[in-house]
């Protein structure tokens, strides 16, 4: 039987807003929040936090452990090998990437995900950009991760972990974008700036276990509260791989 396992990229010491992922989200840890909602999932074998070994994250692998979860600490800057060696301690056929700042994720959109990878014999599974940020996920075959050398990669793809593969989506690898029914891409439900933490904090206080909010009660909630969603309708999406393929292009041009 093929398992895939949930990856969650977290670590504390983001840059725009820092301790992000454990901060109060209505009575619980922004991560111990994202693990409750991984679990309702039919699909995952094991749920694991990535991290790195820097002293800043003892505390969010100690509250990760007390959720019951498994803990990989590795490389602070080179994510790809933090996921290459967690690979290998807690083997798996897929791998579903996750990150800390996305205390919404949907369960369904997980398993949907999953089903199309598998269903188009994919290499590399993400979600189309019509989908809201926040319910992010992305799932590759532990296959393709393995052999990648980071001596050959540039910065950004050892940040990315999923970058190399999204360029190279032409005949190195099958890759699939699966699409949304509808263009959600105006709903912004992610953690990374103060701003979206204002969002976050009021979408948690409508619901009294904010764990079992849906996508679908996400969207109206945000759609009964405008003022609400305004918060962060101005930040960009995906801002932090444009930076880290801006100061890239920046050095190339020196």
């Amino acid at each position: 039987m093929k398992r895939v396992n949930a990856f969650i990229q977290a670590r504390m010491g983001s840059s725009r807003l820092p301790g992000k992922v454990l901060k109060n989200l209505n009575g619980k840890p922004v991560i111990t929040h994202l693990v409750q909602r991984l679990r309702q999932a039919k699909c995952f074998h094991k749920i694991v936090l990535l991290t790195s070994t820097n002293s800043e994250n003892d505390e969010l692998c100690a509250i990760a452990q007390r959720e019951g979860i498994l803990v990989y600490r590795g490389p602070e800057e080179n994510v790809l090998k933090r996921f290459q060696l967690a690979a290998e301690l807690f083997p798996c056929d897929y791998i579903m990437r996750l990150t800390g700042d996305s205390p919404f994720v949907e369960p369904s959109i997980c398993e949907q995900l999953y089903l199309e990878l598998l269903s188009k014999n994919a290499d590399y599974a993400y979600l189309s950009e019509h989908y809201a940020e926040g319910v992010d996920c992305e799932v590759f075959k532990t296959a393709i991760l393995t052999p990648l050398d980071s001596l050959s990669l540039r910065p950004s793809e050892l940040e990315h972990v999923t970058l190399h593969f999204y360029e190279n989506n032409h005949g190195k690898y099958n890759v699939v974008e699966m699409q949304s029914n509808s263009d959600d891409s105006h709903y912004r439900f992610t953690l990374d700036t103060p701003e979206d933490w204002q969002v976050v904090k009021a979408i948690s206080l409508a619901e009294k276990d904010s764990t079992r909010l849906t996508y679908a009660e996400i969207k109206l909630f945000l759609d009964s509260h405008p003022e609400v969603k305004k918060i962060n309708s101005r930040i960009i999406r995906n801002e932090g791989l444009a930076i880290s393929l801006h100061n890239e292009q920046q050095i190339v041009s020196e």
